[in-house]
């Protein structure tokens, strides 16, 4: 018990791609789970317990599920490259650690082929901003927010407001991990890691 209390106090620094792949897809998971749950079930009030019942609602919510952790494991990833900024030459690292992370699991079923263009708007997303630019989560979150929209299975009459609830979700997400980056990441080692990935 008290082995398992520290490991949680005190969690082990990531200084490898595989326990850095692990981290981001562990938090990626949990926000997009957290954020699509709450979001649906808010929406649906009383409705909820029979909509999550539903068959088809669970296989459109599936979907929704799916498309969040994507889309916030590479908001993470973005977020490890500014902390790191080891360069570009880190780049292909980093993008196989999302691809890792995307592929813990087997591919979904609306997505047969797999991930290959979210690895790409990755790699392209990451050439267009140096690795030491320091992003705006605030902006990111609303971006995802408005990506994870498209696909919530179930929907008010305010779309706007339902984007708006969406993007702060995700933004505390993603300041929540951010902040724990300095504790959690031994960057020289890690930095050190990524290069001989690379």
């Amino acid at each position: 018990m008290l082995a398992g209390l520290k490991s949680y106090l005190f969690p082990t620094r990531i200084r490898s791609r595989a326990q850095l792949t692990r981290f981001v897809s562990g938090e990626a998971s949990y926000v997009a789970q957290r954020s699509t749950y709450e979001f649906s079930r808010n929406t649906l009030a009383w409705f909820g317990q029979s909509a999550f019942g539903d068959p088809a609602f669970n296989d459109a919510f599936a979907v929704c599920r799916w498309e969040a952790f994507a889309a916030i494991a590479a908001d993470m990833a973005f977020v490890v490259r500014s902390f790191l900024d080891g360069g570009p030459e880190l780049d292909p690292a980093l993008v196989r650690t999302y691809a890792d992370a995307l592929g813990e699991y087997p591919a979904p079923v609306h997505r047969p082929e797999g991930w290959s263009d979210r690895h790409a708007a990755l790699l392209s997303r990451f050439a267009g901003v140096s690795s030491d630019h320091r992003p705006d989560l605030k902006v990111m979150g609303h971006r995802t927010g408005a990506l994870i929209h498209e696909f919530v299975p179930a929907r008010s009459k305010n779309a706007e407001e339902e984007r708006q609830v969406l993007a702060a979700a995700v933004t505390f997400g993603l300041i929540s991990f951010n902040d724990r980056l300095p504790k959690r990441l031994d960057r020289n080692a890690l930095l050190a890691n990524l290069r001989l990935a690379s």
